[in-house]
C-alpha cells in the first residue's frame, strides 16, 4: 500500500522490521487490529533470511528444556538471565508447532541418515515432552551445532532463514488488516509525555506519521554492518539502537557481539564473505590452520563444538601464528553426495568461486555475527519507555549473555515475539508499566563527548565516514581489545561524529559504534564475546551484572513485581 506524502497513518500496532520477530509479532496479534509492518528494505530481507544453521528446541525423544536450559547458561558464561532463558526453552516446542502451522517446512527425519552420527550424546534422562515434542521428534531431522548437548535444531537444508522467512512473509501478506511499508526509513520514535505513541517515516514522495494506539515494536535488530568483515547483510545498522536510546530507552551489554568463526574468504578481490553455518561442524567438519593440521583440540575439549567466542579466536590465533589470511573448514572425510545434500546453499556458494564443499578445503575466518546487546527488556518485550517494545536482535532480554548458543537466536525472535503480541493484545495501561525491567548491573554513563547525533533527513550518504567507522571498530573493537585500543577507538570515533551533518543511517552507525565501545572499555574482565588482552580472565564477581546504558534521570526504582519479568536491582 502506497501512502501519498507527508500524510498520517492510524493503526494499533507499529513493528519496525520484517524478520522473525516482528512477523511473529504481526501474525501473533489478533486479527482484528490493525498493524504497520515497516522494513528498510524490501519484505523478507532481513538477518533472519540469512540464518542457514536452523532453530533450536528442545524436542527430541532424549532432550528436554532442562537440558537447553543447561547449555543455553552454560555457553551464557555466567550472564544468562535464568528467568528469560527459561521462558525461551519452555515455550520452544509451542512456538516450533505455531511457525510449522504457518507454513515453514523443516527437513524431514531420515533425510540425512548417512552421515556419521557417532559422536551424538547417547539417549539421557528426559521428561515427557507431550504430544508436540514427540510428534516433532518423530516427524523431523534434528542436528547438533557447538555447545549444544544434544541433537536439537531443526533445520531446512542451510537455508532455514530462508524458509521461515518465505513462510511468514507469506502469511502476513495474506492478513488484510496488515499494511506493509516496505523501502521506508523510520526516522524517529514519536513520544508524548514519556510514551511513545508511534513513529515517524521516511520514503520515496515524502513523511509519514504513523500514530500506534498499543505499541510500537522494535523488531529492527542487527549491528553487523559496524564492522569491517561481518555475515550480515546491508540493513543490519543498529537501527533499533539508535532510535530506542533517543526515545529514552535503556540500553544494556553493548560490548558483547558474537563473531562467527566460519565466514568463507573468498578467494577473488570481488567476492562477499559468506557464512559457513555452525550445521557444518556440527555435522563432523573440522577445521584445519596454513599447515594442515587440526587445531581446535589444543584450545577445547570440544573440540570444533566448543562456544562460538572460543572457536573464532581460536582461528584467530592460528591465523596470526602463521601470518595467513584464514583457516580451513575440512569436510572430506564425509560423504559427498550427502555433503552437497545437506548444504546445497554454501555448496553452490563454494562453486561459484572454483570451490567443491566436498572435496577442497574451504577458507573461512571470523566476522561479525550477532549482537547479544540491545534495548532492555522484560519478559514480554517491554522497554523502559512507556507504550515501546523490543523483541529479537534489538532487545536484550538476557537470554544470550555474554555469548549466544548456537541457533537460540530464531528462537529467541520466535517466542518473545508471541509473547509480545499476547500483551499487545491486551491494550495494558500505560500505568501498569514496569518502571525498569529485569536485569540488574553497573549503569555507566556516556563518556563525556559521545555524540548523539539527531535524524538529518536531507544530508548525503556518507561512505567515506562508514568505511572509516568499519575500520576503527574491526581494528579496536572486535574479537581482541584492550584499553589502549578502545580509548583510540572511541576518540576516532568521536572526531567522526562532529564532522557531519550525516544521514539518519550513519549517525546511528555513529552513536552505537561510540556506545558499544564505551562499554567494551567498562567491562574490565574477558567474558563470552568480549575479550580484553589486559584483562584476560574472566571476573566471578561480575557474573549476573550486566552494563547498563541509562539515559539521565532514568529512575532505577525497583519494578512491581509480576508474572514473568522478575524485579529490577540496581548494583
Amino acid at each position: 500500500m502506497t501512502q501519498a506524502p507527508n500524510t498520517n497513518f492510524q493503526c494499533d500496532v507499529a513493528i519496525l522490521g520484517g524478520g522473525i520477530a516482528g512477523l511473529s509479532v504481526a501474525l501473533s496479534l489478533p486479527p482484528e487490529l490493525r498493524v504497520a509492518l515497516i522494513t528498510k528494505g524490501a519484505l523478507g530481507e532481513s538477518n533472519t533470511r540469512y540464518a542457514q544453521g536452523g532453530l533450536a528446541a528442545a524436542v527430541g525423544m532424549d532432550d528436554n528444556p532442562e537440558l537447553h536450559l543447561r547449555d543455553t547458561l552454560a555457553a551464557g558464561a555466567g550472564l544468562v538471565d535464568e528467568t528469560a532463558a527459561r521462558v525461551l526453552v519452555t515455550e520452544a516446542g509451542d512456538a516450533v508447532a505455531w511457525l510449522i502451522a504457518e507454513g515453514t517446512r523443516f527437513d524431514p527425519r531420515g533425510a540425512y541418515d548417512h552421515f556419521d552420527h557417532a559422536s551424538a550424546p547417547e539417549s539421557a534422562t528426559s521428561t515427557d515432552e507431550g504430544a508436540t515434542g514427540a510428534t516433532l521428534a518423530t516427524r523431523y531431522d534434528l542436528t547438533r551445532e557447538a555447545a549444544h548437548s544434544r541433537r536439537r535444531v531443526l533445520h531446512a537444508g542451510d537455508a532455514t532463514g530462508a524458509e521461515i522467512e518465505r513462510a511468514l512473509v507469506e502469511a502476513v501478506r495474506a492478513r488484510p488488516s496488515t499494511t506493509v511499508f516496505d523501502n521506508t526509513f523510520a526516522l524517529e520514535l514519536l513520544t508524548e509525555d514519556g510514551a511513545c505513541v508511534g513513529v515517524e517515516l521516511v520514503r520515496e514522495g515524502g513523511r509519514i506519521l504513523v500514530f500506534a494506539g498499543r505499541g510500537v515494536v522494535l523488531a529492527n535488530g542487527g549491528a553487523g554492518r559496524l564492522w569491517l568483515r561481518t555475515s550480515n547483510p546491508p540493513g543490519a545498522t543498529a537501527d533499533g539502537l539508535a532510535l530506542a536510546w533517543r526515545a529514552g530507552a535503556a540500553l544494556a551489554d553493548l560490548e558483547f557481539v558474537q563473531f562467527h568463526p566460519t565466514v568463507l574468504v573468498p578467494p577473488t578481490p570481488d567476492g562477499e564473505p559468506f557464512l559457513v553455518s555452525e550445521a557444518v561442524r556440527g555435522e563432523g567438519a573440522h577445521l584445519l590452520n596454513a599447515a594442515g593440521e587440526r587445531f581446535m583440540t589444543r584450545y577445547a575439549p570440544e573440540a570444533e563444538l566448543a562456544p562460538r567466542d572460543v572457536v573464532a579466536r581460536a582461528i584467530l590465533s592460528e591465523m596470526l601464528a602463521e601470518g595467513a589470511p584464514s583457516a580451513f573448514l575440512d569436510l572430506r572425510h564425509l560423504p559427498a553426495d550427502e555433503v552437497h545434500a545437506r548444504f546445497p546453499t554454501i555448496a553452490a556458494v563454494c562453486r561459484r568461486y572454483g570451490l567443491d564443499l566436498a572435496r577442497d578445503l574451504i577458507p573461512v575466518a571470523p566476522a561479525a555475527h550477532y549482537f547479544m546487546g540491545g534495548v532492555v527488556t522484560d519478559t514480554w518485550g517491554r522497554t523502559t519507555v512507556p507504550g515501546l517494545y523490543a523483541v529479537g536482535e534489538a532487545a536484550c532480554t538476557g537470554v544470550h549473555g555474554a555469548n549466544r548458543l548456537a541457533s537460540n537466536s530464531l528462537l529467541e525472535g520466535l517466542v518473545f515475539g508471541r509473547r509480545a503480541a499476547r500483551l499487545l493484545a491486551d491494550e495494558r495501561p500505560t500505568s501498569d508499566w514496569p518502571r525498569v525491567p529485569a536485569l540488574s548491573g553497573e549503569a555507566i554513563a556516556l563518556p563525556e563527548g559521545v555524540s548523539v547525533l539527531p535524524a538529518i533527513l536531507d544530508a548525503p550518504v556518507a561512505e567515506e565516514v562508514r568505511r572509516a567507522l568499519q575500520r576503527i571498530m574491526w581494528e579496536r573493537v572486535s574479537l581482541r581489545r584492550d584499553a589502549a585500543g578502545l580509548a583510540a577507538a572511541l576518540h576516532e570515533l568521536r572526531a567522526l561524529a562532529v564532522s557531519g551533518p550525516f544521514d539518519a543511517e550513519t549517525a546511528n552507525m555513529l552513536f552505537a559504534a561510540q556506545a558499544i565501545t564505551a562499554a567494551a572499555l567498562v567491562r574490565r574482565e574477558s567474558r563470552g564475546g568480549h575479550y580484553r588482552e589486559d584483562y584476560p580472565d574472566r571476573d566471578a564477581a561480575h557474573d549476573g551484572q550486566h552494563t547498563l546504558l541509562l539515559p539521565s534521570g532514568a529512575d532505577l526504582r525497583a519494578a512491581p513485581a509480576e508474572e514473568g519479568a522478575a524485579t529490577y536491582a540496581h548494583a
